[in-house]
């Protein structure tokens, strides 16, 4: 009990290393009972969620100072605040207002500090200038607007206005070549990694990236616990990654483990289960349906545009053979054609000297 009491009394700027602190922040945040054991075993998975956490705490530091003299103690109170109290924020704020009531210059501080802690929490980043990822586009939260849309209520929410409901079917297929790797080797999409929920499935930069959110080991605690609707979004989520990181018997595919090296990210995100052809069913989708129907027509519409994506491009299988055939035979008619070229000169020569020699 000692190291919970220590914690609720660090600061906020106090590094998160320990097992044992990880393990109460977990269940602080989450609501969750995770052992010291399953912390050590998935230590590298909830490394990319603490790492989320201090990156959104520097930047909310950078809109506040005072959000370092902040204890623990206080962003446990607040996240309670938020994931209890189903009220808008305007009220929300008041009672932060109240509760960070110190000999500090806190004007603003209630506001930064609801932003900031709503982001840890939602998965969102929400607020200006919170975010620290150039690609990351923060989610403004309206006064009269609540976080979530709770057990019943139909007031205007922010879960809600961030992921509304399709507005159509497609009858676009969504077969098992459909992959991140496929998506960067054959598209020429590129996969860039986003903390930002909002964000997952978005394509950028005239088509040709799409943002990818990682943190499956936070998604798993956020909402599965909870009685709230929203807790559909983790399970949908970690689905759509499924569905385009499919792991390789069981373990994570090699284009996996390189972005995980390379990006340090949450290494569970390669590790979901492997979906059936059921389950890729686009109707399966409701919260991610649209951006994945614009994400795989995109994909489709993608012409190679260098010998490599030529080679992997057999998405149209009758095509990509009659190409290669093609392309072998014109090689083979160019070679034998320089042997033949080559053993006439030959030919000649010899002739040539044939001639000198009797001479």
């Amino acid at each position: 009990m000692g190291i919970f009491e220590n914690l609720l009394e660090l600061r906020l700027s106090h590094p998160v290393i320990s097992s044992s602190l990880k393990q109460q922040f977990l269940q602080e945040v989450f609501h969750t009972n995770l052992s010291l054991d399953e912390i050590e075993n998935t230590d590298r998975a909830y490394q990319a969620f603490f790492t989320r956490f201090h990156s959104l705490r520097e930047a909310a530091a950078n809109r506040h100072r005072a959000i370092d003299s902040c204890t623990f103690a206080d962003f446990f109170w607040v996240v309670k605040l938020l994931r209890n109290n189903h009220e808008p924020r305007r009220d929300l704020e008041k009672a932060v207002a109240e509760r960070l009531d110190k000999d500090i210059n806190h004007a603003s501080l209630e506001s930064v500090f609801l932003d900031f802690a709503a982001s840890v929490w939602s998965l969102l980043i929400i607020g200006r200038s919170t975010a620290y990822n150039s690609y990351d586009d923060p989610v403004v939260w309206e006064a009269s607007t609540f976080l979530h849309p709770g057990l019943n209520n139909q007031q205007p929410n922010l879960i809600n206005t961030v992921f509304p409901s399709p507005s159509f079917l497609d009858p676009v297929k969504l077969p098992q070549s459909f992959t991140a790797a496929n998506l960067e080797k054959i598209g020429g999409i590129q996969v860039l990694w986003t903390d930002n929920l909002a964000d997952h499935l978005l394509l950028r930069d005239d088509d040709t990236k799409v943002m990818l959110f990682h943190h499956v080991s936070a998604l798993r605690l956020l909402f599965f616990p909870s009685k709230l609707p929203v807790r559909d979004l983790a399970d949908e989520t970690i689905r759509s990654l499924a569905l385009l990181i499919p792991p390789t018997l069981g373990a994570a595919s090699p284009w996996f483990e390189q972005q995980q090296r390379e990006h340090h990210l949450d290494s569970e995100a390669g590790r979901c289960d492997r979906l059936n052809s059921s389950e890729r069913q686009i109707d399966k989708f409701h919260y991610w349906r649209e951006r994945l129907v614009l994400l795989k027509r995109t994909y489709d519409d993608a012409e190679p545009k260098n010998l490599s994506q030529l080679w992997w491009d057999d998405r149209k299988k009758t095509q990509w053979f009659t190409f290669w055939v093609a392309v072998l035979v014109f090689i083979m008619t160019v070679f034998f054609g320089v042997i033949q070229s080559v053993a006439s000169i030959v030919q000649a020569w010899a002739s040539v000297k044939s001639l000198k020699a009797q001479d």
